[in-house]
C-alpha cells in the first residue's frame, strides 16, 4: 500500500478543499498519500508535505523498470507545455514507465493521462521540467534533475540556490550552458534538444495567391520581436506595394503592436490544429521571429517542419538548428533585458539581443524579392528537421543521459 504523509494545504478563506470525491480540511494536518500529496501540491502551491517523507533512492526503478518521474504542467501552446506532452509520449512510445505530477491543459493524449495517474514511489528519480519555484529546495525526492531553458545571459539569482541542490541540469543550446555557468551554477549541466512532432507539423502545399505573406506565431511580445518586425514590415514596404503582408498569430489575449497598415493582419484566436496548417502554414511564404532571446524557439522548428524558411536572430536557441541552407539569421547587439529585470522576474536578468532593425528590413525585401530561393530554403528546412529535430532524432540523447544520472 503506498505511504501516507502529513499534508496540509494553507487557506485563509476556505475552511475545506474537495479532493478525488473528498473533503480534507486546510490549515490542519491531514494524511493522504504521498502521490495525492504532490499532485495536490502543484495545484495548490501553499501546500505543504509537514513531514518530509525518507530522501531514499532506488536505482533498480529506473534499471530494471525504465521508471522515472516528471513534474511539468502539460498544454498544447506554450513551449514548456508542449514538450511536457512529447517527453511523456514518446517515452512511454519508447518503453519508458513515466510518472507524470502537473496540470494540463492538453486533450486527448492517452499517454500523458496514464501517466498522470499512476502512483509515485518515493525512491524515484524525478526530473523537473518548469522554471525554478520553492518546492525545489523542499523536493522529497533524492535524484532531482531540472529541464531549464532561458532567454537572456544570466538567470534570476533567486534560482541559483534552487538550481544547485539539484543533481544537473539539462539545457537546450550552448548558449544556455554558459549562461549557466556565468549565473554561478555549479551542478552538471548538460545539452539535449527538444523535438518537433512532423506527424502534426507536415510539409503541405501553399496558397498561391500572387500575394507573399510573412507570418509570426506564438505568445507575440517584446522578446519575441514583435515590435520590431511590425516596424521593419512597415520601413520594408510602402503601401504601393500591395502584393505583400505579415501574418501575426497568437492565442493571447491581447496584442500590443497594433498598425495602421491594412496589409498587416492579427489574429488572436485559440489553436486549433488543423485551422493553424490551412489557415496560417498554409497562407504564409516565409516565417519571421526577430527575437531578443529563446531557450529553443519551437514555432520556428515547426514552421521549418511545414515547409517555411525562416528570418530570425543569430543568437541563443535557435543557433542550434538555423543554418544558410535553411534561412536567414539577423544582426544583433547584446543590450541589457530591462522588460526580465525590471518587470517580468523584478531580478536582474543580464542581457539579451537587439536585432538590427535595419538587417531585418534588407533580409525581409530580399525574401520578397528572391521568391525561388525562399522556396528552396523552404523545402531544406522541412529536410532539415525531419533529419535532425524530431523526437525520434532528440529523445536518445536525454535517454542517454538519463541512464547517467539515474
Amino acid at each position: 500500500m503506498e505511504q501516507e504523509v502529513d499534508f496540509i494545504v494553507y487557506h485563509e478563506k476556505a475552511s475545506e478543499f474537495f479532493w478525488k470525491n473528498n473533503y480534507h480540511p486546510t490549515n490542519k494536518v491531514f494524511r493522504i498519500g504521498f502521490s495525492d500529496a504532490l499532485r495536490i501540491q502543484r495545484v495548490f502551491p501553499s501546500a505543504e508535505i509537514l513531514r518530509d517523507p525518507l530522501k531514499i533512492y532506488n536505482p533498480a526503478l529506473f534499471r530494471d523498470h525504465k521508471m522515472f518521474g516528471l513534474i511539468g504542467d502539460a498544454d498544447t501552446e506554450s513551449g514548456f507545455g508542449n514538450c511536457t506532452v512529447n517527453l511523456v509520449k514518446y517515452s512511454t512510445e519508447e518503453g519508458y514507465d513515466v510518472r507524470w505530477v502537473g496540470r494540463s491543459l492538453a486533450q486527448g493524449v492517452p499517454s500523458l493521462s496514464h501517466a498522470g495517474s499512476k502512483e509515485i514511489p518515493e525512491g524515484l528519480g524525478m526530473i523537473w521540467h518548469e522554471q525554478p519555484k520553492h518546492t525545489w529546495l523542499q523536493s522529497p525526492f533524492k535524484k532531482n534533475i531540472c529541464i531549464l531553458p532561458f532567454e537572456t545571459t544570466r538567470i534570476p539569482p533567486s534560482w541559483v540556490e534552487k538550481i544547485n541542490s539539484f543533481d544537473a541540469v539539462f539545457t537546450l543550446s550552448k548558449q544556455n550552458i554558459q549562461m549557466m555557468k556565468d549565473s554561478g551554477v555549479t551542478v552538471p549541466v548538460e545539452l539535449i534538444y527538444w523535438g518537433t512532432n512532423t506527424q502534426k507539423f507536415r510539409p503541405i502545399e501553399r496558397v498561391d495567391d500572387g500575394i507573399f505573406t510573412f507570418g509570426t506565431l506564438g505568445a507575440l511580445s517584446i522578446r519575441k520581436g514583435t515590435d520590431l518586425l511590425v516596424r521593419a514590415f512597415e520601413l520594408a514596404f510602402s503601401p504601393r506595394v500591395t502584393d505583400v503582408r505579415l501574418l501575426c498569430k497568437t492565442s493571447y489575449n491581447h496584442y500590443n503592436f497594433a498598425s495602421k497598415d491594412q496589409r498587416i493582419k492579427v489574429e488572436l484566436t485559440p489553436w486549433d490544429h488543423d485551422e493553424l496548417m490551412k489557415k496560417f502554414f498554409g497562407e504564409v511564404d516565409c516565417f519571421v521571429l526577430p527575437t531578443r532571446g529563446e531557450g529553443w524557439g519551437l514555432p520556428l522548428t515547426e514552421a521549418m517542419a511545414t515547409g517555411l524558411p525562416v528570418i530570425t536572430t543569430g543568437w541563443s536557441g535557435p543557433m542550434e538548428f538555423v543554418t544558410p541552407d535553411v534561412g536567414w539569421l539577423l544582426d544583433y547587439k547584446l543590450v541589457p533585458a530591462k522588460e526580465f529585470s525590471e518587470t517580468v522576474y523584478k531580478e536582474p536578468c543580464g542581457d539579451w539581443a537587439e536585432p538590427s532593425l535595419d538587417d531585418l528590413v534588407v533580409k525581409m525585401r530580399y525574401a520578397y524579392e528572391h521568391q525561388d530561393e525562399v522556396k528552396q530554403k523552404g523545402q531544406a528546412a522541412t529536410k532539415h528537421i525531419q533529419e535532425n529535430f524530431t523526437w525520434e532524432e532528440t529523445q536518445p540523447r536525454f535517454y542517454e543521459l538519463l541512464d547517467k544520472y539515474l
